[in-house]
């Protein structure tokens, strides 16, 4: 113990001896130990960090049905009560919840939140206790539908809006219109179970008729909209639940064939792994582990650039080294001096970086996506954060450290003594390894940045299959949240369409239920005459309900055929508009229009074609769509849909004051430009694409200011030697050669495993990018030229250095 406090001690001299020194080498590593803890701290609050609030989260697991082409599909009602009773024997409680928009009156203000319907035993499943007041009662807010108009605040939600007040338990609230007492308020850990949100309201699910009006799925067994929660039994594995599951869906085949005979399973998957969503988290997770692959290579390019100072100070010791030595200090005490040095260092960029991650999550933190939501990413730093951030940042002082203590601690006694270099000035051979690794390294890290950024750029020029979308402006509404009965809904949609289209500018206007590259949107399982469905060929297809009118102002074209009319109702003939995916694969070769397509209950009649978009996603495939009448499948919450000639903006105003005049209580949400909407869709890729194109011009930035220092070294070490080249004739352009040859010939090294191992990265990381399957000339050309470019530069500058060294002055400074 008194050897290492008298190191620290010395370490501490040392530090405060040279503080040009240390601050270059602790601003570096805070910049990389910064962002990876950021980084860290963001993925692990998003997808890695368990419930809060719960009880064992280990023992939680999430149930999804599947179907052909659909692992994670969700899960209706009739069955998950069902599951619930009849699957007692592996799991000690099965729960579900789903999303809901609803109106939220405060003091007579109705708001629209999105909150979540559960069941009953929600929060016993999963072990969430009460701040206030109690949960839901099982086995009686769970039965009769719309007997119980109870609700549970998130305490989030409590805080901010009732200012914490305990006497809010017992109080009433108005959900669209309706009635709802306040019965709990959720503990403060407890956020609900998607990591990304943390909602304001819990209430049964028996009360889902007045929560979502015009749409009843208690006793729909086909309406699959819920996700569904499950606690294991102790003692029972993942496998015996799954075991038990697949003789539940057999039971269930014998009593109600015609509902089960497609489905193919039930996937189990542990909760902390899964997420809100496997297929979410799968997307989340591919893009997080390359942006923290790229903040660790930034980490090592820094600890390089640190090595590289460190060894150029150890040349600049070896006297002091010589002497210790000569005096009987033993190499490990040297090794052990220079590594406490080292690790101290470490420490204190540890420290910066903690600094520079808390300002880093701040500003993630206000990132929200293009839609409104209680969305809250919960990205502060942890014990784990900050173990985590301790490590890398010990972890860093041995990388840069090791090698700079091992060279001071093995010198030739009688040179070190003298302070000369036992080995020709500049020409370290851990010095010029050190530059080979950063520009391979820095290359790599640049290369992967730029193949994002380029997907960036693919991703905003892929047609959507709207037509100038820049000229589309959107909002929602939902009547029904108000008591609007349907009739009463029609009627003021009718009016609000007719309005818009009355205004100067607007030349089309519509509603949808789904608007294209959004989180919306529903599938709908379809029968062909004559075509016979292959075993596990998906037979549920997107679908969106619209009004006459939509397609016009979406800008998508029209093939064939015709698009939807007034006289499309209840009282006419059932249609359907399919696209040209559609047409193709069920009628190859030919029109499609007059055929038949089995779907919604009812034999429909194909009377347009349209053209082929983008409807989940900028990178999908050509995919089948269909597109189903309003007036005759009315639906309460729809999307506005407005195409002006003018400024987008003033005609959001303008669609903002008709619905106020129609209905100044109506809550209007969503409102956006289409392409501010389809910044859903390219979310992904902006994210990806910004961060990492920060993260490559951090990297340029230490590569050139690595390398310069390096070669800078190198021309002062080797003042002598080229003070003599030139007394003896030797020209300015020939130093500058020599200087840029030995530069320049690390320089290519270090690209050429930089390309190697950019190529095998590229592959890895091909399917989250747009259009290039992770070979990009651009990236593999441009990033290299621009790399070595800069590289060049910063050994030119200690190159013409060299060349202005006076012979005379040189040589008397040795």
């Amino acid at each position: 113990m008194g050897d290492l406090l008298r190191d620290l001690r010395f370490s501490v001299r040392m530090l405060t001896k040279s503080p040009v020194f240390t601050l270059a080498a602790v601003v570096t590593l805070a910049l990389g130990i910064g962002l990876n803890a950021a980084t860290f701290s963001a993925v692990r609050g998003i997808m890695l960090r368990p419930l809060g609030g719960t009880d064992h989260p280990e023992e939680l697991v999430q149930l999804y049905r599947k179907w052909p082409g659909m692992d994670y599909g969700s899960t209706s009602v009739p069955h998950f009560q069902d599951l619930r009773d009849r699957t007692g024997g592996v799991f000690s409680n099965v729960a579900a919840w789903g999303f809901v928009q609803s109106a939220l009156s405060v003091d007579g203000r109705p708001e629209r939140l999105m909150g979540l319907m559960v069941s009953a035993n929600f929060f016993q499943t999963l072990g969430a206790e009460m701040q206030l007041g109690r949960a839901f009662i099982p086995g009686t807010e769970d039965t009769g539908p719309g007997a119980h108009p109870v609700i549970v605040l998130g305490h989030t939600f409590w805080q901010s809006r009732f200012g914490g007040d305990p006497a809010i338990v017992g109080r009433t609230l108005e959900i669209n219109g309706h009635p709802f007492e306040v019965v709990g308020v959720a503990n403060p850990e407890f956020r609900g179970p998607a990591t990304f949100a943390n909602m304001p309201f819990y209430a049964p699910l028996m009360m889902q008729r007045e929560l979502n009006p015009g749409f009843d799925m208690l006793q729909a067994r086909g309406s699959n909209s819920l996700n569904v929660v499950a606690r294991l039994r102790p003692g029972v594995s993942l496998e015996q639940a799954e075991q038990r599951l697949a003789a539940f869906l057999g039971e269930m085949r014998d009593e109600l064939p015609g509902d089960y005979e497609e489905q193919l399973g039930t996937s189990v998957v542990w909760q902390n792994e899964a997420g809100f969503h496997p297929t979410v988290r799968d997307a989340q997770f591919g893009l997080s582990k390359v942006i923290l692959a790229v903040v660790a290579l930034l980490l090592l390019i820094a600890c390089v650039n640190v090595a590289n100072l460190f060894l150029a100070r150890a040349q600049d010791r070896r006297k002091e080294m010589g002497i210790r030595l000569s005096l009987g200090a033993g190499r490990w005490h040297i090794v052990r001096q220079l590594l406490t040095e080292s690790l101290l260092f470490g420490l204190l960029g540890g420290v910066a970086g903690l600094g520079l991650a808390a300002v880093a999550l701040h500003f993630l933190g206000d990132i929200r996506p293009p839609m409104d939501g209680p969305w809250d990413f919960n990205l502060g730093m942890d014990r784990t954060v900050l173990l985590f951030t301790f490590g890398i940042a010990m972890a860093s002082g041995l990388i840069f450290g090791l090698a700079p203590a091992l060279q001071s601690a093995n010198p030739h006694l009688s040179v070190a003594v003298k302070g000369e270099s036992a080995a020709r000035p500049g020409k370290s051979r851990a010095s010029r390894a050190l530059v080979v690794v950063q520009m391979a390294l820095s290359l790599l890290l640049l290369i992967s940045s730029g193949l994002f950024l380029r997907s960036l750029q693919r991703a905003s020029e892929i047609d959507p299959g709207i037509a100038e979308p820049q000229n589309l402006v959107t909002a929602s509404l939902d009547p029904a949240l108000l008591s609007y009965g349907p009739e009463q809904s029609r009627a003021l949609f009718d009016r609000l369409l007719g309005e818009l289209r009355a205004e100067p500018g607007i030349t089309a206007a519509g509603m949808t239920d789904a608007l294209p590259l959004g989180l919306d949107g529903s599938d709908r399982s379809v029968e062909v005459p004559g075509y016979e469905f292959a075993e596990g060929e998906l037979r549920s297809l997107m679908t969106a309900i619209v009004s006459e009118g939509y397609l016009e102002a979406a800008g998508v074209r029209l093939v064939e055929g015709r698009t939807f009319e007034q006289r499309d109702d209840e009282a006419g003939a059932p249609v359907i508009i399919v696209n040209e995916a559609f047409r193709n694969r069920f009628w190859p070769g030919e029109s499609g229009l007059g055929k038949t397509v089995r779907t919604a209950g009812e034999d429909r009649t194909v009377v347009g074609i349209v053209e082929t978009g983008k409807y989940r996603s900028l990178g999908e495939d050509p995919t089948e769509f269909m597109f189903l009448p309003q007036r005759e499948l009315f639906r309460s919450n729809m999307s506005v849909v407005v195409r002006t000639t003018g400024d987008p903006n003033a005609a959001l105003g303008r669609l903002r004051d008709i619905v106020r005049g129609l209905d100044p209580d109506l809550p209007l949400y969503d409102l956006r430009t289409l392409q501010d909407h389809m910044g859903i869709a390219l979310m992904p890729a902006r994210l990806g694409g910004s961060v990492l194109g920060l993260f490559g011009l951090l990297g340029l930035t230490l590569a050139a200011v690595g390398i310069y220092g390096v070669m800078a070294y190198s021309v002062s070490q080797r003042r002598r030697e080229i003070g003599i080249r030139m007394a003896l004739g030797a020209r300015r352009g020939t130093v500058v050669a020599m200087v840029m040859r030995e530069g320049l010939r690390l320089v290519l090294v270090g690209s050429v495993l930089g390309l190697v191992g950019a190529f095998f990265a590229s592959r890895a990381v091909a399917g989250l990018l747009y259009g290039s399957g992770g070979l990009d000339v651009v990236a593999f050309v441009g990033v290299p030229t621009v790399l070595i470019g800069v590289a060049a530069l910063a050994v030119l500058l200690p190159a013409r250095r060299a060349a202005g060294v006076q012979p005379v002055r040189a040589l008397r400074s040795e």
